[in-house]
């Protein structure tokens, strides 16, 4: 009887963890699919700012767009949502009374955002 009770629990922590991968290799590939996306923004505006057509001074805010943009592709792509969720339970934990603030706070914002349309 002892164990079958372990060959249970080995088979749903088993699938606790195949349920846990799947979700992470889907949130990989949106990672990587926003990535993607963000990084043919840069490229066309770098090729805007290299076009000799272009004014002098939008070229270089097009360039310094695409650099921005490149920067924020490497940011997702090095995302680490287990480390920010881990952050934000910490962060909670200490200070519950600001985070119920914060929450109800975005809340509202919410809500009046919605009721609008």
């Amino acid at each position: 009887m002892g164990k079958n009770n372990w060959t249970t629990d080995k088979t749903e922590e088993i699938s606790a963890e195949s349920q846990n991968s799947d979700k992470s290799t889907g949130f990989e590939n949106v990672k990587t699919i926003i990535a993607d996306k963000i990084h043919k923004a840069a490229e066309s505006l770098g090729e805007k700012a290299t076009n000799p057509d272009a004014h002098h001074g939008m070229a270089q805010y097009r360039k310094q767009a695409s650099e921005w943009l490149e920067q924020s592709a490497e940011y997702v792509l090095q995302f680490d949502h287990k480390q920010a969720n881990a952050r934000v339970r910490e962060y909670v934990g200490q200070r519950p009374g600001r985070s119920l603030l914060i929450a109800g706070g975005v809340g509202l914002i919410m809500g009046a955002i919605l009721r609008r349309r």
